[in-house]
């Protein structure tokens, strides 16, 4: 399955709820990704963040804050 992502990219997107580890989940055309190695401060359900995607497999992937 191709993804609508790969690595690399950066992505402005809205935290849409915390993951059962309470990382933040974001939804991009439908594929999940979930924030890593984030600092809690400033991150709420809902406001945009910029992220850039660090790992990509074929479900989901991971991204970390793009400063």
């Amino acid at each position: 399955m191709k993804t609508p992502i790969k690595v690399g990219d950066i992505l402005t997107l809205r935290i849409e709820k915390f993951g059962t580890n309470g990382d933040p989940m974001m939804i991009y055309k439908g594929y999940v990704i979930f924030l890593k190695d984030f600092n809690k401060a400033g991150v709420e359900l809902n406001k945009p963040i910029k992220v850039k995607i660090s790992k990509v497999f074929e479900k989901f992937s991971f991204a970390k804050r793009e400063i």
